[in-house]
């Protein structure tokens, strides 16, 4: 039950604002790439070019917007080498790794209007992610996945398209950081999205 906490919390969130703040949100759509840092780049070192998120932002107060955002990371690598099971044994010999993320989180974020449509904006998140981690090796498959609780401070700027229909193209930038829960390591990855912005310069 605890794994849909933070999905529960957002839609009690949207069902508690105003019409007002609904008619003024925004939704952001993006392909997401990442670099994996600390915990993450101990298990796979590699790149992440798959990915994508879903924000959602709310004005509830001028400039002042509550987010809520839900995304999907892969990263994949293959490694030659022991890895330590945390079940306590050792696997050896070449493996395929993969490490899936799909984060649900709430938060808040200011955003500066711009000329056009376009917007430049920064906040922070909280929530929790599922995490799955696997290892094939041979003809054996070890995996774990859990959530892990987290932050996500991020920072974007949007370009106007068409200020009528209210679209513009953004760029954006976050850090993900999930601490250490139940055995599993800590989780951190910077991602950089591109992608569309509805409901830019609508009132």
């Amino acid at each position: 039950m605890r794994a849909h906490a933070p999905l529960r919390l957002a839609a009690l969130l949207l069902l508690a604002l105003p019409a007002s703040a609904l008619a003024q949100s925004n939704i952001r759509l993006s392909y997401e790439m990442a670099v994996p840092s600390t915990g993450t780049r101990d298990f796979i070192d590699r790149f992440s070019s798959r990915g994508a998120h879903l924000d959602i932002s709310l004005e509830v107060a001028p400039a002042f917007n509550l987010e809520l955002s839900a995304g999907w990371n892969l990263f994949n690598a293959a490694k030659t080498g022991v890895l330590h099971i945390s079940d306590g044994r050792d696997v050896s010999g070449k493996q395929f790794r993969y490490l899936n993320a799909i984060p649900a989180m709430g938060g808040f974020a200011f955003h500066i209007p711009l000329r056009g449509g376009g917007r430049i904006w920064f906040g922070a998140n909280a929530g929790g992610a599922y995490i799955e981690r696997l290892v094939d090796v041979g003809m054996g498959t070890y995996s774990r996945a859990q959530w892990q609780w987290g932050v996500m401070p991020q920072i974007g700027i949007a370009f106007g398209i068409d200020r009528k229909a209210g679209t513009a193209i953004f760029f954006s930038g976050r850090w993900e950081y999930y601490w250490e829960q139940a055995g599993v390591p800590k989780q951190s990855w910077f991602g950089i999205g591109v992608g569309f912005l509805f409901g830019a310069g609508r009132k």
